[in-house]
């Protein structure tokens, strides 16, 4: 992630500016490299009018979605850890919530509503008859998550805790992580309702650390300025 040669981490930043930038001002810390995708958006997006509705952003693709989708209005972040190092449960984790975001971006309940009514659903049901709201959902992993798992040696170079920033009173409670999810939707409900629903179906492998949800500010559509005339 250079620059004319430098690092980007060499330039002086704030971690106020960083968060700005990425989309999670005020969210405290951001784990490791993994959560940096936000800091590069729209650069690779034309700048056009947000429209809200049913627009859907696809799970797959070269990279995952919201490193360089048209920011949204909303963001639910969450840092979880790990509270099992068992490589299957890990695995069958990462496939399980692949499944749901798959269905989460496309508007669907994450699992059939039961016919059983005495049993709880499935699907908390937060979004129920709303639409998809471009929401996108991006995970990182940290460093400390390769050491738990034995994966030191997949670690790259970069990979590595943000630098100090200046004037920054970090409380360890919310600081570093395992895991980090960042569900990016035009309508805050939407986000909020995915990452519930992926912490709900890995409860147990993985404990929620801290979370954070924000908002940004955007020029309102244009309008129609042409006059109409009544008969």
């Amino acid at each position: 992630m250079a620059e004319n040669g430098n690092n980007w981490t060499d330039k002086k930043i704030t971690r106020r500016d960083f968060l700005k930038k990425a989309g999670m001002t005020s969210a405290g810390a951001v784990v490791g490299a993994s959560a940096i995708g936000g800091f590069f958006a729209n650069k690779a997006e034309n700048q056009r009018e947000i429209a809200d509705g049913d627009e859907k952003i696809t799970f797959y693709g070269e990279h995952q979605a919201g490193i360089t989708t048209l920011m949204q209005k909303n963001i639910y972040f969450v840092v979880l850890d790990l509270h099992s190092t068992n490589r299957e449960d890990v695995i069958n984790m990462f496939k399980e919530w692949t499944q749901y975001s798959e269905k989460l971006v496309n508007g669907e309940l994450v699992e059939p509503a039961l016919k059983n009514h005495y049993l709880p659903p499935k699907d908390t049901g937060e979004t129920v008859g709303l639409n998809p709201y471009r929401l996108t959902l991006t995970f990182g992993i940290s460093p400390s998550f390769l050491k738990k798992m034995k994966l030191e040696n997949k670690g790259l170079e970069e990979f590595k805790d943000l630098p100090p920033f200046a004037r920054e009173q970090l409380k360890e409670r919310y600081t570093g992580g395992d895991i980090c999810i960042q569900a990016c939707a035009d309508d805050e409900q939407v986000a909020f309702h995915a990452v519930r629903n992926l912490i709900r179906k890995a409860r147990s492998t993985v404990t929620m650390k801290w979370s954070q949800s924000g908002f940004r500010c955007y020029r309102k559509q244009k309008r129609n300025t042409k006059k109409s005339i009544r008969f």
